[in-house]
């Protein structure tokens, strides 16, 4: 992504195709952000339920 933020009345005036782009590189880079902390929720329940296994045996 960019790293610009865009009010959204302004978005709203530009063609569409610019919307579109816009639009699409928002949604890549928030499918990015999730894909990342669901990963580093899994490893840490992962982790947890390892450590919490060691200390049962």
């Amino acid at each position: 992504m960019s790293g610009y933020e865009y009010e959204p009345k302004a978005v709203q005036q530009w063609d569409e195709l610019p919307q579109n782009t816009l639009l699409w590189d928002m949604n890549k880079h928030l499918e990015t952000q999730i894909t990342y902390w669901k990963n580093r929720a899994q490893s840490a329940e992962r982790r947890m339920l390892e450590h919490h296994c060691e200390r049962e045996q």
